[in-house]
């Protein structure tokens, strides 16, 4: 039935959009349409005013809620003991409900309002027509434009085409900052085999309504009247309570098209609500996941699966996935390795926790930044801007995929192993593809680009794993505890941050001596504290400190690593840790001896302990400015290192490739010594080539 609801704020731009509209079909006496906006639109405009807004933070404030438990901890794997105690901060076991990007608000809510109010302002509307087509309306619309003496805008018309769900045609042109479809209310009737209806046509405002996958997406704001209709009758109240629901029996819905189980999915993960106890059934029913495999394109899943992982509630989306028992369908094991369909949940699971983990420790670094987190060091020693993880959208996305795949990953290579090959069983040429890129481009259609950065992602992040189980953080602390450190000078500093004691602005005065400006842009200086404590400028070709010697061979292997990841090596070191993470939380209690005593720990006792030790670790790798590593140019090109002076008789073969690794492992232990020192050692290593 029809609910005329509460009117919604609108931008002095859509005022005058609206406004322009209406003052047509007043004007025009043959025109009888009534316009209403459709879509997330509406959605996100009413989660934007007042009223929604309080009853979000009441929701939210009550924790004996039913709902607050969906929603506010839709993502939360576990909670610490010590998670209420005000004076140890946020323990490492916090919310993953926590928004990652924007804000730093500590407030979710805050975060949550925020990106809804920007969402409420968009470029792209929907205007539903009740019994003209689009196409006549926008030349319609044109028509009055040309009369009034302003501009007409080009009409850009999608027909028909009922393989890809366009039963009617949509004109789309551009008003103002606003791209517009013109679309007609609409009535579907769907076949067994097809999630593309078999009949459309013009509906009612009902009709239409009742065909949306979702309450909450089933809202209409009358341009005419200035309301917004609920012609369910249930939208306001889901939007409410923060509920996601299908208006028709759900089973019926998910039925018709099963991708709208993936879509309820994903705007519960989205909007943090919870779904409708007969949504949640109607999901897991078999016959759903039967239908999402046989009538849903790949591209489909895998688009939605991407908006999903793009969500402030990645966890989120991929629990419903995993406890709904869709994850084996959206994420087809079967294809890539031979397991039977009942052991391929504790990957999944293995995924999610991995995942949830990730996450958690991503928003705790956000709540409790540590020094190689904060956004104090805007160059690196090369040149490249280095971005927080936290506010790289691309960077985090990927690393959701690396998170969630990468138990997908270690399986497939210890089964490969086990049977000699390490991707599935295939024939031709994608036989040699790795089962990540195989689940990603193949089965998921997503860019080969991403599966690519996920994969180095993990590859990564073992790297790291085997640095840090190798003994390598105590080498962390040598450097931290002694301040060596490799730093760059550039163009348009002050002759105050010259002082060679001030690096990432914060200030401090660790070594003496001024340079002139002049001689300190584009230079790398090094420098460290002697045994008596006193500070002292590096000269990097010459330093024989044995102590400087371990930091610069540690600065080596780290930077394989480095060049390798490129700028994605905070997400691949964040996964890194969350795996040593993960491993503790299979035990409740940890006991080691020293000196024959048994020492026992907490969990959290030893969770903070390894996140403190991977601090140190990535502080040290930007101490010793490995930041943008992956961008160093060698001081002597190919050309160049042929001719006289540099080594001329060079044979043909991999020789040179030793040459110029020889070149390029020297500058990174040797960082900021010049072209010269570098030519007297290639002579020394390669006398026979002189």
């Amino acid at each position: 039935s029809e609910d005329s609801g509460p009117t919604i704020h609108l931008t002095p731009e859509e005022k005058k959009l609206f406004k322009l509209l209406v003052q047509v079909i007043q004007e025009s006496p043959d025109i009888t349409s009534t316009l209403r906006v459709a879509g997330g639109w509406v959605r996100d405009k009413l989660l934007a005013t007042d009223g929604f807004r309080r009853i979000k933070r009441d929701i939210c404030a009550n924790v004996n809620n039913d709902i607050e438990c969906e929603v506010t901890r839709l993502t939360s794997k576990y909670k610490s003991s010590s998670h209420d105690n005000a004076s140890t901060g946020p323990s490492a076991g916090r919310h993953g409900t926590k928004v990652i990007g924007g804000s730093s608000s500590s407030s979710r809510t805050n975060g949550e309002v925020k990106a809804l109010t920007q969402a409420s302002n968009p470029v792209d509307i929907d205007i539903a027509l009740d019994d003209m087509l689009g196409r006549d309306f926008a030349e319609r619309l044109n028509h009055w434009l040309s009369d009034h003496g302003r501009q007409t805008h080009s009409v850009g018309v999608v027909l028909k085409n009922p393989e890809k769900s366009k039963h009617l045609e949509t004109a789309t042109m551009k008003v103002g900052k606003f791209w517009i479809d013109f679309v007609n209310l609409r009535a579907e009737e769907y076949t067994e085999d097809s999630r593309i209806p078999d009949l459309m046509r013009i509906g009612t405002p009902t009709e239409d309504a009742y065909r949306r996958d979702l309450t909450i997406n089933a809202l209409f704001y009358n341009i005419n009247t200035g309301r917004v209709e609920d012609m369910t009758g249930r939208g306001f109240d889901d939007l409410k309570r923060g509920i996601v629901a299908t208006p028709l029996p759900a089973l019926t819905t998910l039925l018709d098209d099963p991708l709208r189980v993936l879509r309820a999915i994903r705007f519960a993960a989205r909007l943090r609500f919870s779904m409708d106890e007969s949504l949640r059934a109607a999901a897991a029913d078999t016959r759903v996941r039967e239908a999402l495999a046989q009538k849903v394109s790949k591209e489909r899943i895998g688009s939605e699966v991407d908006l999903m992982l793009r969500s402030p509630d990645p966890v989120g989306a991929m629990r419903l996935l995993t406890n709904l028992g869709l994850a084996g369908t959206v994420f087809p094991l079967g294809s890539i390795v031979d397991k039977d369909m009942d052991e391929e949940y504790p990957i999944f699971d293995a995924g999610l926790h991995l995942l949830s983990t990730t996450h958690d420790h991503l928003c705790y670094c956000k709540a409790n930044p540590p020094v190689w987190c904060s956004k104090s060091m805007p160059y690196s020693c090369y040149g490249v801007p280095d971005y927080m993880l936290m506010d790289d959208d691309e960077s985090r996305r990927v690393l959701w995929y690396a998170a969630f795949l990468k138990p997908l990953r270690d399986y497939a290579s210890k089964v490969g192993k086990d049977r000699g090959s390490s991707c599935p069983r295939t024939q031709g040429k994608k036989s040699t593809r790795s089962v990540i890129t195989h689940m990603m481009v193949d089965q998921l259609k997503r860019p080969s680009r991403d599966a690519e950065a996920s994969e180095r992602i993990m590859k990564a992040a073992d790297d790291f794993t085997r640095l840090m189980t190798s003994g390598f953080d105590s080498m962390s602390m040598k450097i931290l505890l002694s301040e060596i450190r490799v730093f760059a000078h550039h163009a348009g500093e002050s002759e105050d941050e010259c002082d060679l004691g001030i690096i990432n602005g914060d200030g401090r005065n660790r070594t003496e001596g001024k340079m002139e400006q002049q001689q300190l842009q584009g230079y790398i200086s090094c420098s460290m504290v002697t045994p008596d404590g006193g500070p002292k400028v590096v000269d990097a070709a010459t330093e024989d400190n044995p102590l400087w010697l371990e930091a610069m061979e540690f600065r080596l292997l780290c930077s394989k690593v480095l060049q390798r990841i490129g700028p994605l090596w905070r997400a691949a070191l964040i996964l890194s840790l969350a795996e040593q993470l993960e491993d503790v939380n299979e035990v409740d209690m940890i006991e080691f001896a020293i000196e024959g005593d048994v020492i026992e720990e907490s969990k959290e006792e030893v969770r903070q302990g390894i996140i403190a030790k991977y601090d140190a670790f990535a502080a040290s790798l930007l101490e010793l400015g490995l930041v943008g590593i992956w961008c160093e140019q060698p001081l002597i090109d190919g050309r160049e290192m042929k001719q006289d002076g540099v080594l001329p008789n060079i044979p043909k073969g991999p020789v040179f490739r030793e040459i110029m690794d020889e070149q390029s492992n020297w500058m990174i232990t040797h960082p900021g010594a010049d072209k010269n020192a570098l030519i007297q050692h290639l002579h020394d290593v390669f006398p026979e080539f002189v």
